[in-house]
């Protein structure tokens, strides 16, 4: 089984804007970070070299921010469908969605207005960093099954139940 969930990955086509978005837009702290052809093989890419830099937030989410030098990105960055398997996103929850939305805009990245949505327990839009990786902001009104005042997800998820 699972032993823990030590950082998540995401590839980055500019190592240096992308730490610049996580550390100064949004309020991570840069961790350690550098460059080694190492994990080529891990990445099914022998002889590449990859950079890497963690961030991880004030609440102790950690992200390896990552990217490979001398190859250049194997495909172009978002808008691509939501129903996408395997697409992911990130959630945070915020005090002030609009301005969380505009720090990530002045940072390099997007805001995707026409998703702005209140979902009863709170108003959530989605945002993407630079490379286009969607962020979910969620602004709190009322209880949210998926967020504890302790900041823990509830493994039931985000949406209310359906009444069948």
């Amino acid at each position: 089984m699972i032993k823990s969930f030590p950082h998540f990955g995401i590839y980055v086509a500019d190592l240096s804007l992308a730490t610049r978005f996580y550390v100064e837009g949004l309020g991570f702290e840069a961790q350690e970070g550098g460059s080694t052809d190492a994990p080529g093989p891990l990445l099914e890419m022998p002889g590449a070299t990859v950079r890497t830099q963690f961030v991880r937030h004030p609440e102790g989410l950690r992200m390896e921010l990552w990217s490979v030098v001398d190859r250049p990105p194997a495909g172009a960055a978002d808008p691509r469908p939501a129903n996408l398997p395997g697409r992911a996103h990130l959630c945070f929850v915020v005090d002030d969605l609009e301005g969380v939305a505009d720090r990530i805009a002045a940072f390099g990245g997007t805001r995707l207005d026409v998703t702005r949505s209140d979902l009863g327990y709170g108003d959530l839009m989605f945002c993407a960093d630079p490379d286009g990786t969607r962020i979910e902001l969620v602004q709190i009104k009322s209880g949210w099954p998926g967020y504890t005042e302790e900041r823990r997800p509830d493994p039931t998820g985000p949406w209310p139940a359906k009444e069948e």
